[in-house]
């Protein structure tokens, strides 16, 4: 009995001990002052509900060369730009190259493929027959090459880079297939590329004259040819050649006195190239006869003057039409130079006369 009752009053004044612990333990923890708030972070108490909010990283500070280069650009001025291309890239084979080596001519073929040499940094533009019109182009390596047209029968072509090649096939009005075999070389090669490849002859579009204005038949060539011109024959020379040259005697009274036309004269013994013309064009303006000097081309109209309009002449350069001085004697309209291609202008109309006789 006594050892129960001893057991009991052990068993009371362990939990009365315990009970002061765990009071006096709460009452510590209700005076201790919270920890402050860590930067950036909120004050209000965590529940287990909320979430972190996202920290923002504090702006940093924008660098003075970002300051600077802004400022020169918005005074236009940008640095300079580093590029791959150095100098030392010039072609030396110019140097000996001849003017006429970087034109290649050649005659118009049916079973033929057309050669073309290209070089980086350069163009090279094809010129189809005349009277072609150009309808479509294939180009084989669309990213090695590019092809731009440049009027009705020529191309701009342009290879990207060296050291392949393609082909070009290029669709006629007329209905001809032109097959072209391309090569790009650098500009280290020892040969003259390619800047004008030219394809002589002439052609006709079925229904439309490869001439506008010119419905004739091709001559021996393949080139359009009008009706043959009054060429003096053997046993009338002289008669023939007096009739051509009447009213040229004199210079025109109306061409100053210290101009090199009116100090000219007039030599009939100095002409030549009867016969060696060939026309193509409008009808409408076909001279009776045409020959030349040293220093003038006499397009002769004859009693045809009266109903043709003064044309317009011009002498092609280097494929391009450049306007040429005139004048007219009688019934001759006079060209100031021999070059030997000449074309007349007369509103939609025009002829071309091409001289291919002996260079004067």
């Amino acid at each position: 009995m006594k050892r129960l009752t001893n057991l009991v009053f052990h068993l009371v004044l362990g939990s009365l001990i315990l009970a002061v612990l765990i009071l006096g333990y709460h009452r510590a923890n209700a005076q201790t002052a919270a920890r402050p708030p860590m930067p950036n972070q909120s004050q209000q108490p965590f529940t287990s509900a909320q979430t972190i909010p996202q920290q923002s990283s504090p702006a940093m500070p924008v660098p003075d060369s970002v300051v600077d280069q802004a400022r020169d650009q918005n005074e236009g001025y940008f640095n300079a730009m580093s590029r791959p291309r150095t100098s030392g890239q010039v072609q030396d084979v110019w140097d000996q190259a001849d003017p006429e080596d970087a034109v290649y001519s050649t005659e118009l073929c049916d079973g033929c493929t057309y050669k073309v040499r290209t070089r980086e940094f350069m163009v090279t533009v094809v010129e189809l027959p005349r009277g072609e019109i150009i309808e479509a182009v294939d180009l084989g390596d669309d990213g090695g090459f590019s092809v731009k047209p440049r009027g009705e029968r020529r191309l701009a072509v342009r290879p990207s880079g060296y050291g392949y090649d393609t082909s070009l096939v290029v669709y006629g009005k007329s209905g001809a297939v032109y097959p072209f075999y391309l090569r790009a070389e650098s500009f280290n090669s020892v040969n003259v590329p390619d800047l004008i490849v030219r394809i002589e002859g002439a052609v006709q579009i079925d229904g439309d004259p490869a001439v506008p204005g010119f419905a004739g038949v091709l001559d021996d060539k393949g080139n359009p040819a009008l009706p043959a011109m009054s060429v003096p024959g053997q046993s009338n020379k002289s008669a023939a050649i007096d009739s051509a040259i009447v009213g040229l005697s004199a210079t025109n009274p109306g061409t100053p006195a210290d101009d090199f036309v009116a100090q000219s004269p007039f030599d009939p013994n100095a002409l030549h190239g009867w016969g060696d013309y060939d026309l193509w064009g409008d009808e409408t303006l076909r001279p009776e006869t045409v020959f030349r000097d040293d220093h003038f081309t006499y397009i002769r109209f004859g009693k045809r003057w009266k109903d043709v309009e003064l044309p317009t002449a011009y002498v092609v350069v280097d494929g391009i039409d450049e306007l040429v001085n005139t004048r007219v004697q009688g019934e001759t309209y006079i060209i100031e130079s021999t070059r030997p291609l000449i074309t007349l202008k007369s509103g939609q109309s025009f002829l071309c006369i091409e001289y291919t006789g002996d260079a004067a």
